[in-house]
């Protein structure tokens, strides 16, 4: 009985806080893909370069339009893979005879977050558009 007791006080509190906080104006959890304004078609045709200081230098990926994604770095062998659309903002490519999933969590013109999810991971990767010219670093 105390143990309910103490379940529905919590809850209560849970629920005048999350009231609270949002006649304060803090903004909405975001959901996967809310951040996509012209959604599938920011992501296609264009390079998308990997920003995170753990991927490979140069690391990129392109979604054609054809359903070819060429992934590369300036340090590997490019791949082209077959990929596509599969709900919303998912998206799957073939990588060494599995299917990769990828959610699109923000596509805007000239960024995009992505979490990749290869065998449950869940990695999230932040991509900046790529602006010609691009030239790979000089590697020692």
């Amino acid at each position: 009985m105390l143990r309910a007791a103490v379940l529905v006080t919590l809850g209560l509190a849970l629920g005048l806080a999350l009231g609270g906080c949002s006649r304060l104006g803090v903004p909405a959890v975001a959901m996967p893909g809310s951040g996509a304004k012209n959604g599938r078609a920011t992501v296609v045709d264009r390079v998308w370069i990997d920003t995170d200081p753990a991927a490979a230098k140069g690391t990129l990926r392109a979604f054609l339009s054809d359903g070819t994604l060429v992934m590369t770095s300036c340090t590997e062998t490019y791949r082209l893979a077959p990929w596509r659309w599969v709900d919303g903002m998912t998206l799957v490519w073939e990588e060494d005879g599995r299917s990769i999933r990828g959610e699109v969590v923000l596509a805007e013109r000239k960024e995009m977050v992505m979490t990749i999810d290869p065998e449950g991971m869940n990695a999230s990767h932040h991509y900046v558009a790529a602006e010609a010219p691009v030239v790979c670093p000089d590697l020692r």
